[in-house]
């Protein structure tokens, strides 16, 4: 598969075992594709991607939920065979594959980032993480049936997305690729080019965008065509961020009312984002719009809500930090403890950077944050699901496919192509990161002290 993979021009997908080393965003150059997302929002671009923008505009008007290909639509692309590659972060089907998905996770440049003198100690550093952390790792997983069910959540979407263009007189192929567990975008990107696509729309299942999610994920993608010419070719659509969509809200807000009704008294439930944080040195110093996103993404499905008179009081937070460095405030786990303390009974609890149940909603959710309520002085405790396969929002993510056909264009400059001698500078490169790093990583396994100084951050 690997050899495949060199002779295609496409990156070599990872080992039999799960592992593979990512490269820095310094070393990735930027390709310009079409990108959209609900509504214009000025933000910083990080460093490493270059788009040429068409957004459409409609974050505060309704989408009908029977959108059909229109004829203007259809005669730009009906000599296309289209794709749809939707996005995900991907997670371990069993216990034995935790330790090499954190690896795959901690190797990230987008996740971990590391000063341009210190990046060659990437994958030592993401050795010696995913080691410490995997037993934790390996509980949680155990406590929710021994493994993520986030590819067959994401296959089941993929089809029934499928199903919702098919229903709209569009015919297309739609692809599920993984950041970092299987299937991995770089397989996706494999039977793309195998199947002979020649429009593809991307589809990051993130509703807010963020460095760390589609950012990361868009660079993979970038690397791959930029080293393909056929791939360099074929027009390509981003929808970078979808939290402003009508068809999203109200999916959100319907999903909402209705757990909130199995409250004794819905009147007096405090609803309760909670949010998978971020770095704030992603938004302080990189331009990070996802925090800013969230914001507006709770204010439009609170006003949704108000809007049917549900006039509950509401509080955004964020989970899943790691490590010792700041993330975005206020932390869910604190917040909890906090409205315990303040008198608030009833809670839901809302996952809403999530379109799918996987770890942080069924263990860290449903269960540590569940616990921690309860002891807190919260007697009465829900969470809305997933959205999933919710009919509203898959009829949605369809009409939001449609609509960014026409824009797709291709790569700019797609001859260019990767020499031999920046190929041979790769292979040294990575030789010489496997060396220094294994040393480093043998010296900390000796040293006690710098042992559980490490564990002591990171689990």
């Amino acid at each position: 598969m690997e050899a495949t993979a060199l002779s295609s021009g496409l990156r070599p997908l990872p080992n039999p075992n799960g592992y593979r080393l990512s490269r820095s965003c310094s070393q990735r150059k930027s390709l310009p594709l079409a990108r959209f997302h609900s509504k214009e929002t000025p933000f910083k671009k990080p460093q490493g991607l270059s788009f040429k923008t068409n957004v459409f505009e409609q974050a505060h008007h309704p989408v009908a939920g029977d959108l059909s290909y229109d004829d203007t639509t259809r005669s730009s692309v009906a000599e296309d065979k289209i794709g749809v590659l939707l996005l995900n972060l991907g997670g371990p089907e069993t216990l034995n594959d935790v330790q090499p998905f954190l690896y795959n996770l901690f190797a990230d440049p987008d996740i971990i980032r590391l000063p341009r003198p210190f990046q060659f100690l990437q994958g030592a550093i993401a050795k010696f993480i995913s080691v410490v952390r995997a037993p934790k790792s390996k509980e949680g997983y155990a406590a929710i049936g021994g493994g993520s069910p986030l590819r067959k959540i994401t296959d089941e979407q993929a089809d029934a997305i499928r199903l919702a263009l098919q229903a709209k007189n569009v015919s297309a192929d739609v692809y599920v690729g993984m950041r970092y567990w299987f299937p991995f975008t770089e397989e996706a990107v494999q039977q793309i080019k195998k199947d002979k696509i020649t429009r593809l729309v991307v589809l990051p299942l993130y509703p807010q965008y963020s460095i760390s999610t589609t950012g990361s994920s868009v660079r993979v993608l970038q690397d791959l065509f930029r080293k393909d010419p056929y791939l360099a070719r074929v027009p390509v659509a981003i929808i970078e961020s979808w939290y402003q969509r009508r068809g999203y809200v109200n999916s959100m807000a319907d999903l909402m009312q209705k757990e909130l009704q199995t409250f004794s008294d819905p009147k007096e439930v405090m609803v309760f984002f909670s949010a998978h944080g971020v770095p704030v040195s992603y938004v302080e110093n990189s331009g990070d719009p996802y925090q800013k996103q969230m914001e507006e993404c709770i204010d439009l499905i609170m006003e949704e809500l108000k809007s049917r008179g549900v006039q509950n009081n509401h509080i955004l937070a964020y989970q899943s930090r790691v490590g010792p460095v700041q993330w975005l405030k206020p932390y869910t786990d604190e917040v909890l403890v906090d409205l315990g303390k303040n008198g608030v009974k009833s809670l839901l609890a809302v996952p809403v950077s999530f379109v799918s149940e996987h770890i942080e909603t069924l263990e860290e959710i449903d269960m540590e944050y569940r616990e921690l309520a309860l002891e807190s002085g919260i007697e009465n405790w829900g969470r809305v699901p997933a959205l999933g396969l919710t009919p509203s929002f898959i009829t949605d993510l369809a009409d939001a496919v449609i609509e960014s056909l026409p824009s797709a264009e291709a790569m700019v400059n797609p001859s260019a192509g990767v020499s031999e001698d920046s190929e041979s500078s790769d292979a040294f490169g990575y030789i010489m990161k496997m060396f220094f790093g294994s040393v480093l990583a043998f010296l900390l396994l000796l040293s006690p002290k710098m042992f559980h100084a490490f564990r002591n951050h990171l689990i």
